[in-house]
């Protein structure tokens, strides 16, 4: 433990590094200290076998001196017939010197005749040494060795010795001595074995070896501590100096330089880290002020931006978010996103639009702030994708436009005003027209009855009664343009609707000899609507159609045709409906009036609110209504649904109606 506390704990990223700066330093050494031990051991061993050669060459030398001076000893006491003396000349000559360990003859018949060691008359195996060197060599005792033989033995004592062997050849004179009488020039009377010791030749070789040895261990451990010193020098500092540095880079310092004045590969590197260390501060510089602008944009932005985890919990909430929704950052991150739909459903749709594309503009949505306020908000929302293209989260930035929402509202409602005005005027205009209608209609009646003419007053009555009619007709359909509907939403199959439609005006346009088909494609999802309100837009659109057939005059083969249709709408999340016919079409200037109130083309049958209220209906629940048309070749209605049914809230309709069925 240290003066101040207890020492702090190695830093886990410290050891690796240390480790393996250690592993270089002794794959280093261990190199250096291998080659080393091999050339020392290498050259100890070729010295020492060297040496062994010679003095085990110099060994023979001695025996066959030895040998041959015996042998000539023993020759003059052969030729001076003085046998008995063999004996005593051996042993004396082989206690003359130390190194010999014995020292015999043995006759031709394997009898040991004279030997320091051993008593006289041992018998010596032909197939043993020394016996062998003649009976091998020569194949028998007879003629044909000449000169001494030498062999290296291992005794059984564990010492090593040079055995010379030289053979006694008989010669002229042999045969007149009373021991060798008959014997035949040439032949082998015997050998004189001479053991010379290698024991002071294996001791100067082991301790030639021990000294070899001696040498090498202080040649490793010099070399250990002179190769450790420099490799630690040269390489080991200059190593730690780069794990300093790349640790200071990892801890965001970028002022570490080195100072090396080597020019070395290991200084090449160092400038080459200089270099990498020097272009990623400038890069880290930049991206920290790209970082703190992108920041002070998102932080001071009005607008809401807030990011999202691939698993839908919030990862980030700027200042606008939380001005907005008076939620504060702790309160939202980590939380999941639908805790800010006051309908988690409406952020289902748009994710779900996110699927074919990556990017939804403009999505109307609705926030719960943290008073329990639904705030508007115009949602758009991007995908997130990481560099390899896996998406990662997205990213939300609305503005809350429940302000606009509220004057679009009121600018709506002055809208109506106008309308209402310019429908005030047309309802003068039409009652004025049906006030003389019923003039004309009751003098004809008061004509009729003064003169008792049923024809007159017959007619009178029913100018009356058209007029009444026509009146009750504007007066209900200024009521549906006019009055707020409640809509009374219900999972509705459209098809299912279509052919029930099909069904009760088939015989209506059987009637009027116009052919009536119908179209729906197969697994459409069924639409949250009104099915009534929906029902009644079909039929007026039918009746429409109807009536523009009978405006045209058909040729040739050409027959009157209307075509009701359902199928997908062009947009995923939408279901459509198509009203079109064969007939005389529209010019353009009329279809930009045609949802126009009190605007009207069939001239004195209509009232000009059909339309008008057709798209209002549709407005209503979120929908469109369009019309296509070509002079000669007939019109087409489209009115596009949501699936899911109208997102808006109550009151935000209105601001559809006004806009967005035109």
């Amino acid at each position: 433990m240290s003066p101040t506390g207890p020492e702090p704990a190695p830093d886990s990223r410290v050891l690796p590094a240390v480790l393996r700066r250690r592993r270089l330093v002794w794959k280093v050494n261990g190199v250096f200290l291998a080659i080393l031990v091999a050339v020392l051991g290498i050259s100890s061993y070729v010295t020492n076998l060297d040496y062994e050669r010679a003095e085990l060459e110099s060994a023979r030398d001695i025996s066959r001196v030895t040998s041959e001076r015996i042998h000539q000893r023993i020759k003059n006491l052969m030729m001076q017939g003085e046998p008995a003396t063999f004996a005593p000349v051996v042993n004396r000559m082989a206690s003359e010197n130390p190194a010999y360990r014995d020292i015999r003859f043995i006759a031709h018949d394997g009898r040991v005749v004279a030997s320091q060691l051993e008593s006289s008359g041992v018998a010596v195996q032909p197939e043993s040494w020394p016996c062998n060197v003649c009976h091998t060599a020569g194949g028998g005792t007879e003629g044909g060795i000449v000169g001494s033989f030498d062999e290296v033995l291992d005794l059984a004592d564990g010492e090593r010795a040079v055995s010379t062997v030289t053979p006694v050849v008989s010669e002229a004179g042999c045969s007149t001595s009373e021991c060798h009488s008959g014997v035949v020039e040439g032949e082998v009377l015997g050998v004189i074995q001479a053991d010379f010791s290698l024991a002071r030749v294996d001791a100067l070789i082991a301790s030639r070896n021990l000294h070899s040895a001696i040498v090498i261990a202080i040649a490793l451990l010099l070399g250990t501590a002179v190769t450790w010193w420099m490799t630690d020098r040269l390489v080991g500092s200059r190593i730690r100096a780069l794990r300093a540095g790349a640790q200071r880079l990892a801890d965001h310092d970028y002022s570490f330089r080195f100072d090396d004045t080597k020019r070395d590969g290991l200084a090449q590197v160092e400038e080459v880290f200089d270099g990498i260390t020097s272009e990623f501060s400038t890069t880290y510089s930049e991206l920290l002020s790209t970082q703190e602008l992108l920041q002070g944009i998102v932080d001071n932005s009005p607008d809401m931006i807030i990011t999202v985890g691939p698993t839908g919990l919030i990862d980030s909430f700027n200042t606008g978010a939380e001005e907005i929704l008076g939620y504060s950052r702790d309160e939202v991150v980590g939380r999941r996103i639908q805790m800010l739909f006051a309908d988690p459903r409406e952020r289902d749709v748009a994710i779900e639009q996110l699927r074919d594309t990556d990017h939804v503009v403009n999505y109307l949505t609705h926030f719960r702030t943290k008073d329990g306020d639904v705030r508007n908000v115009l949602l758009t929302l991007s995908r997130l994708r990481a560099p390899d293209g896996a998406p990662i989260g997205t990213i939300g930035i609305s503005k809350d436009v429940t302000n606009e929402v509220r004057l679009q509202r009121k600018l709506v409602q002055s809208e109506r005003m106008v309308a209402l005005g310019q429908a005030l005027t047309g309802v003068q205009h039409s009652i004025k027209n049906l006030l003389n209608q019923l003039k004309g209609g009751a003098y004809m009646v008061r004509l009729g009855l003064a003169k008792d003419n049923k024809e007159i007053l017959a007619e009178g009555w029913h100018m009356v009664e058209e007029g009444i009619t026509r009146m009750t007709d504007m007066s209900k359909s200024m009521l549906d343009f006019a009055r707020e509907r409640d809509l009374d939403l219900k999972p509705t199959c459209l098809a299912a609707l279509a052919k029930e439609i099909h069904s009760l005006s088939a015989a209506k346009f059987e009637e009027s000899g116009v052919e009536l088909l119908v179209d729906f494609a197969d697994g459409l999802p069924t639409v949250e609507c009104d099915p009534e309100l929906i029902r009644s837009v079909v039929m007026d659109l039918l009746s429409n159609a109807l009536d523009a057939c009978s405006w045209k005059d058909y040729d040739g083969e050409e027959r009157p045709r209307v075509r009701l249709a359902v199928e997908q709408g062009a947009v995923d999340g939408y279901a459509q409906i198509e009203v079109s016919d064969n007939g005389p079409g529209m010019p353009d200037e009329v279809q930009g009036k045609i949802f126009t109130p009190f605007f009207s083309t069939k001239k004195k049958k209509g009232t000009g609110m059909g339309l008008a209220v057709v798209s209002r209906i549709v407005s209503s629940h979120g929908g469109t209504t369009t019309v296509e048309s070509e002079l000669g070749r007939g019109a087409t209605f489209r009115v596009t649904l949501p699936i899911k049914g109208p997102s808006l809230r109550e009151g935000e309709a209105d601001v559809e109606a006004g806009v967005g069925s035109r």
